[in-house]
């Protein structure tokens, strides 16, 4: 481990496993606390039971409903917040550094004493029913819907995280509070704490509070948990199903109809890998060639921006969606309906030149030193390396580390990225989604 303190896979009070990582970062005002349970979105039953259970956490607990949890926030200038993600649910508490222990007890009420009030439970089912009406209202969301189910079909990722209006009819209290006790019990609790945790005790202020004194307290707090007979009669042993294997549609093409008057859009790609896969960097510095950089560089937007004036920007992504489950390579392009073709072209014929003719060293050299200067900026606030810690846990990969980041985008080179290339951009089986505005 690098940094920080670690606990992990502890049964702790009537908890049936605890991980527990804290990083202490010098400096910055606010702790970041982090508290979720893996399985999210790509093992619920019911399409949409993930998002509306993580939502739930802050709207109640045993000890006060949602109004409370509000004023509290407020009160202490904290940010509370509770969601879900295809791979997990929990909460997050960002709070000045001087209430570290109150961010801490937080975090923990939340995800140990949900009450998942029915009301509130309806409420944000009814609310991400909402989401997914305005996302078909949004051109270019519903062809990129289109095209995460012509990749993913049968896995969940081919639907949106919001399910579908059918299924979050049918969500209430139990089925928030049955997914959220199978994942605690099948995976246990994990919390990621980071941030200065100032100083106590002593006249002249006492000494640094330390990683050790933070996991000490987390501990307590944890032991005082209630017993709950859903996690302990499961602790360990409850299934968690695996998710379908992404097969996608049949089709290489789909045609989505759109409204009058908008643009086309198009998006192309192919699945490439999970976060933890060893080509993993070398496919980010390849996205990077391709045109996922900031601004208007690299291969795709120079061809059909700069070249052939198809679209003001294309976005490019190598590892779009890359966590437990394979990530993607998508190209868009917003383009006009006469110029989609010229468009699809453009982008096979320069995905066809990666594969067939490799890169030049200057343009692996330029993608790389992009990567690695980005880098810092994403290790700046309590918040960042909070999440950071979290990720380094729930893919197995140790995204917390900034040496190991370095060293191994260090060590990708022309011949790294030519053939990760050729390993998973697979042009017979390129997948091409283009939504197109029906004539008025």
């Amino acid at each position: 481990m690098s940094g920080g303190a670690e606990v992990e896979g502890v049964a702790v009070g009537s908890m049936p496993k605890v991980t527990i990582r804290v990083r202490r970062v010098p400096g910055a005002p606010v702790v970041g606390v982090r508290a979720w349970v893996g399985g999210g979105a790509r093992v619920e039953e019911h399409p949409g039971q993930a998002l509306v259970t993580g939502r739930a956490l802050s709207e109640g607990t045993v000890r006060r409903d949602w109004r409370e949890i509000a004023d509290a926030s407020e009160a202490l200038g904290a940010a509370i917040a509770s969601s879900a993600s295809f791979e997990a649910h929990g909460a997050s508490v960002d709070v000045r550094s001087a209430h570290w222990r109150e961010g801490l007890e937080w975090a923990v009420e939340l995800l140990t004493e949900p009450s998942f009030p029915e009301e509130r439970c309806r409420w944000m089912a009814r609310q991400a029913a909402s989401e997914l009406d305005s996302l078909r209202d949004q051109p270019e969301a519903r062809t990129g819907l289109a095209f995460l189910e012509q990749l993913y079909a049968p896995h969940p990722r081919s639907r949106p995280l919001q399910g579908s209006a059918e299924s979050l009819e049918r969500l209430g209290a139990g089925e928030c509070r049955a997914f959220h006790d199978r994942a605690l019990a099948a995976g246990g609790l994990t919390i990621t704490v980071a941030g200065d945790f100032g100083r106590e005790g002593g006249l002249d202020g006492g000494r640094e509070v330390d990683e050790e004194r933070v996991e000490a307290y987390l501990g307590e707090l944890l032991t005082r948990v209630p017993v709950r007979s859903a996690w302990s009669a499961g602790a360990g042993s409850a299934p968690v199903p695996a998710p379908a294997e992404p097969l996608g549609l049949p089709e290489s093409h789909r045609r989505v109809d759109l409204p009058p008057g908008d643009q086309a859009h198009l998006y192309a790609g192919c699945l490439t890998v999970h976060r933890a896969h060893p080509d993993r960097h070398a496919l980010e510095v390849l996205g990077i060639v391709l045109g996922a950089g900031a601004g208007l560089t690299g291969r795709l937007p120079e061809r059909v921006r700069e070249r052939e004036g198809l679209a003001y920007s294309v976005q490019v992504h190598a590892l779009a969606g890359a966590g437990l489950d394979r990530g993607r390579l998508v190209v868009y392009v917003g383009t006009s309906p006469g110029t989609v073709a010229q468009a699809e072209r453009a982008v096979t014929e320069e995905l066809r030149r990666v594969v067939e003719e490799g890169v030049g060293a200057d343009e692996v050299d330029e993608a790389r030193s992009y990567l690695l200067g980005r880098d810092p900026f994403r290790r700046e606030t309590a918040r960042q390396w909070a999440d950071l810690l979290s990720e380094a846990l729930l893919y197995g990969v140790p995204e917390d580390d900034p040496a190991w980041s370095r060293e191994e985008l260090e060590a990708v080179g022309v011949d790294e990225v030519v053939a990760a290339a050729r390993r998973h951009i697979d042009l017979a089986r390129l997948k091409v989604t283009v939504g197109v505005p029906r004539a008025s």
